[in-house]
């Protein structure tokens, strides 16, 4: 229709449209107002959609400007003259609005923005037929760079929420399908919009989102780590109202709970703790079904369990939520023994190996922290030892990764970590089967390998940790089994020094007491007090010490301390004999001295009385004479010398047949055979060790 055609507009009215003043297009569009309210007054429907059509084509598609403006303007005045009829007329006047909505100029973006309140404000209900559009248009208004366009948006915008929230027949489906499109947007005045929406439909009564949650649920919490304070306190205020209504009503918790574990990773304190207060609560409502994402919740709790790198609030959510785990896994073994527990020991795992690449229940990949906190680390192995308790069988079956992991813990500094990690190794290592002892050797064996490859940990922690394990262990099977290991060692000089430590261990620590008993009662001692060693050895060397002995022979001292320890003192006085073949370096002259320093110790007690006995025995004589003849002339040496001229022996040592007591049996032959051989390799070593010295200077 051409715009000169003023059997629709009158020509004034159409000039006055294209005006630039704005005043001038305001009186043209209430005359159109007048016009179309006369036209329906006459029920001249067909005249009316002329007019509009005329506004639309003329004027808001034009591409002039003003005429753009004016167009837009006498929609908004024909809108107000239809009133209860509008909707005979919206699908003419509302889509040429939301196309103004993107135009490129400011000024006509916001006057449609006002052309479409007015629109709005007349059709009410009837508006909602054009939600999708108008939502969408709105979504972009807000974040507008036309302040009057954005201010414009929120108007309409708050116009549109009262329509919503009058109306019986909402169409949820379609709004939660915007909102969810558009959730991920990192536009801040997109977000704070979306979550409005969302704040305004939860407190519909007659609106239910709680089934819709799922597919809101983590793009909130994306939002919640927006850098506005407003819009994160909005978030946050709608998420506790969600989590309200799923106290009441119930919800998909299976679908909500994978997100809450995504987002428990979070680097942002808030969405984290947002996330484990959510897991929280699931595992109150229907913790049952939920401990099929054990390992996710173990996943997202461990980390937090870091005092150092937690906020508090953080923390207590985080023990909360893992002791909540835990009771609900330990209210019934049968909810343990129907669990695949894999994924849940790859995150335990991982949490006590730093730099670990796991996956939890979900399927996500993650690489647990290179720095993992002690109470993390207590944490993993409480629960270790947990399922342990519950369904041993099924964690014997993750052996090969569970006792390598929390063998590493044992160079912990914090000694708490260390001992629980003992105390968890012998429950994993208990010896009721073959495959039980072989897991033992195996662990053993790996720990002579920490040992090996950590110096300062043999040092410092190789005391504490053997006595500790003799304390949960049978320290027999314990040092036998160590003996067996170290005794196919193919570094002697390792195997010398750990075989000092080990000595040492078993001479001084009172949990290793029935150890010493043990050798206290092999044949030896007990015909100790016999004059004729011959008839004390015809019973034979007991099983134990020989075990002990074909690795104490890397240490000369230890090796005299262990004879003297089980009576075997004819072959204690063989030993130092052999010694004296060999050059006799510093260390030995320090075992020495530290070994008559142990002679005068409760745990020698035995062997002072022997002394006075009427008939003492004379390889015992001769034995502590040796030592005495190999010391320096020191303190030590005056020590020991006092001792035996209290006791009246030492010119007995003068005049002792030295051919009375000097034969043995085939057995001791033997072993002073290996002694002898194990002497020399390592007398080769220390050669070679000095010369590759020499090379080096």
């Amino acid at each position: 229709m051409s715009v000169t055609d003023n059997t629709v507009l009158p020509v004034t009215v159409i000039r006055g449209l294209n005006d630039r003043v704005y005043d001038k297009r305001k009186m043209a569009a209430l005359e159109v107002e007048r016009i179309v309210r006369d036209l329906m007054s006459k029920n001249e429907t067909k005249q009316v959609k002329k007019v509009i059509e005329m506004l639309v084509n003329s004027f808001a598609l034009s591409q002039n400007s003003n005429a753009r403006k004016g167009g837009l303007i006498g929609l908004a005045a024909a809108a107000i003259a239809l009133g209860k009829d509008i909707g005979l007329f919206l699908s003419e006047l509302v889509p040429p609005v939301l196309k103004s909505f993107s135009d490129v100029d400011g000024r006509v973006r916001y006057f449609a923005c006002e052309s479409m309140y007015n629109i709005a404000k007349v059709a009410r209900g009837s508006m909602l037929l054009f939600y999708k559009e108008t939502f969408d248009g709105i979504s972009k208004l807000v974040c507008d760079p036309d302040t009057h366009v954005k201010n414009g948006a929120e108007l309409l915008d708050r116009l549109i929420k009262d329509i919503v929230t009058e109306s019986n027949h909402f169409d949820v489906d379609l709004f939660v399908t915007l909102v969810r499109d558009r959730i991920y947007s990192n536009n801040e005045y997109v977000r704070q919009y979306l979550v409005s929406w969302i704040q305004l439909l939860c407190s519909v009564p007659d609106i239910d989102l709680v089934p819709y949650f799922p597919h809101l649920l983590d793009g909130l919490f994306k939002i919640l780590s927006d850098p506005n304070q407003e819009i994160r306190t909005m978030t946050q205020q709608v998420l506790n109202d969600f989590l309200i209504e799923i106290g009441k009503k119930g919800a998909d918790f299976k679908s909500m709970i994978v997100v809450l574990l995504a987002n428990s990773k979070s680097t942002h304190v808030a969405t984290q703790l947002t996330a484990l207060v959510w897991i929280q609560r699931f595992l109150e409502l229907d913790g049952k079904e939920l401990t099929l994402y054990c390992a996710g919740i173990l996943n997202a709790v461990l980390p937090c369990l870091a005092n150092e790198n937690t906020k508090s609030d953080n923390l207590d959510t985080a023990v909360r939520t893992k002791d909540k785990l835990l009771f609900l896994l330990t209210e019934s073994t049968e909810t343990l023994e129907n669990m695949y527990i894999v994924d849940m020991m790859n995150v335990l795992v991982a949490h006590i190996v730093p730099g670990t690449v796991y996956a939890d229940s979900t399927g996500r990949e993650y690489t647990s922290p290179n720095s993992i906190s002690d109470t993390t680390k207590m944490a993993v192995l409480q629960w270790i030892l947990m399922l342990h308790s519950h369904i041993p069988a099924k964690i014997n079956e993750h052996h090969d990764k569970v006792i390598p992991a929390v063998i590493k813990t044992l160079s912990d500094s914090n000694d708490e970590v260390v001992l629980f990690s003992i105390k968890l190794l012998s429950a994993l290592c208990i010896q009721n089967t073959e495959e039980d002892q072989a897991n033992f050797e195996n662990f053993l064996k790996s720990l002579v390998g920490l040992f090996k490859s950590d110096e300062k940990l043999l040092e410092k922690r190789c005391s504490f940790i053997i006595q500790t394990l003799c304390q949960h262990i049978d320290s027999e099977n314990v040092f036998c089994t160590l003996s067996g290991i170290l005794s196919k060692e193919e570094d002697i000089i390792f195997t010398a020094l750990i075989v000092q430590y080990l000595n040492w261990i078993l001479l001084t620590s009172p949990n290793l007491s029935s150890l010493r008993k043990t050798l206290k009662k092999s044949p030896e001692t007990t015909k100790a007090s016999t004059k004729d060693s011959k008839k004390s050895s015809a019973k034979g060397v007991s099983k134990v010490f020989t075990v002990l002995y074909n690795t104490w022979c890397h240490d000369a001292v230890s090796t005299i301390a262990l004879c003297m320890l089980s009576g075997y003192y004819q072959h204690a006085s063989d030993v130092i004999y052999a010694i004296s073949q060999f050059e006799i370096t510093e260390m030995t002259l320090s075992g020495l001295d530290k070994l008559v320093q142990l002679i005068e110790s409760p745990v020698f007690s035995f062997l002072r009385l022997e002394l006075v006995q009427p008939n003492c025995n004379s390889a015992l004589i001769r034995s502590l004479a040796g030592i005495l003849m190999l010391l320096p002339q020191s303190d030590v040496f005056h020590l020991l010398r006092n001792r035996l001229e209290c006791a009246g022996v030492v010119r007995t040592a003068e005049r002792l047949d030295s051919s009375s007591d000097n034969s043995s049996d085939n057995e001791h032959k033997k072993m002073l055979e290996l002694f002898n051989k194990i002497q020399i390799k390592h007398s080769k070593e220390l050669v070679k060790l000095n010369n590759d010295s020499l090379v080096t200077q």
